[in-house]
Formats: structure tokens, sequence, C-alpha cells
């Protein structure tokens, strides 16, 4: 199955939560080039229980991504006008996909320029995000803790690069949703 997608912003950070706006991006095998998620492997973080934190293991977040009209949706559960995607450490927002959260692993995203991305999973949510949104909005009783429960099932995704290239604002994403094969086993093989 095919979806289309519009990139509508870019976002770059080096240190922090926060990512500055972007024109355009590189990405190569370790990641969008600049990015501080940038590399081929990362320490294990709180995310990834089956290891010792700190253990280097190969990294899933290379990108993370959301949509427009989810974080619409966040902003109106969190009671604010409005989430811009580097606030809470985005590197792309797509419009035109209402729920790409639900998207599975294996999912491709493909840019007019090369680039390939690959969906590694969900972003799950967490308190810092929300904590940045509540700095934003320092005139409104905005609970920043609330966040992981108003983002909840629409924080995006993370994922790897497939194949180098550049994208741009405005570039139309190909989305191609990964479906599995169904198999069976050989009548000699015993479950």
């Amino acid at each position: 199955m095919k979806l289309e997608a519009r990139t509508e912003s870019l976002f770059v950070g080096r240190a922090g939560l926060e990512k500055q706006p972007e024109e355009s991006i590189e990405v190569n095998f370790d990641g969008i080039v600049g990015d501080k998620h940038a590399g081929f492997t990362k320490p294990a973080d709180s995310r990834n229980t089956e290891y010792r934190r700190g253990t280097e293991m190969r990294n899933d977040r290379q990108w993370s991504a959301v949509s427009s009209e989810e974080l619409e949706v966040i902003s109106e559960r969190m009671g604010v006008p409005h989430i811009e995607p580097g606030w809470i450490g985005a590197n792309l927002a797509l419009s035109g996909i209402p729920n790409l959260t639900e998207l599975p692993k294996g999912t491709k995203l493909v840019f007019p320029k090369d680039a390939v991305l690959l969906v590694e999973g969900e972003n799950l949510p967490c308190v810092e995000p929300g904590e940045v949104i509540q700095s934003k909005y320092p005139d409104l009783k905005v609970n920043g803790k609330y966040f992981p429960r108003a983002a909840r099932g629409r924080r995006g995704l993370v994922g790897v690069v497939e194949r180098p290239g550049f994208i741009n604002l405005q570039d139309k994403v190909t989305v191609k949703v990964y479906q599995p094969k169904l198999y069976s086993l050989p009548s000699n093989i015993r479950t």
C-alpha cells in the first residue's frame, strides 16, 4: 500500500531536545548530517531495557518524524494554541497522514532526492517535551507533565536511513506501508 505526504518542516539539533528549522537536510547511513542523534550506534537508554544503560548498540533512532495533524490533536489535548515540531525534538513534520504514528515498522518514506527513511517504530512520549511546551506558554496554565498522556499514540515515528540523499521543504513523500507476507511452515516442521 502506498500513501503520499508532504514535508512541512525540517529540523536539526546539536544539543538539548529542541531542534532548529532548516530549509533542507542531508541524510547518510549515520542519520541526519549535523544532528545529535546521528550515528550508526548509540548508548542504550531507558527505552532499551534488554541492555544495561550505556551499552553500545545499533542506533534505531537516527531520525524522528511527526504528523502535523497529530500535533494539532496533542495541542488541543494540552490546551495550547500550537506545538512546533522542533520543540519536541522532531526532525521532520509531514502532512497528509493523520495517523502517522500507526505506520508499522518496515514502512519506507521515499523522498525525491534519493533519501529513503526506514521506520523502526513509534516514538514513545516522555515528560521532557511537555516541559519545553510549558516554557513556550508562560501565561497559560500548561501542565507539561500531561504531554505523555496527550501524545500517546500520536508522538510520531523513529527510524534509520536506508538510502542517503537530501530532503527539502515541500518535498512530496511516497510512503510505502510495510505489509508482511504470511508464510506457512513446511509440513515436516513441528511447532
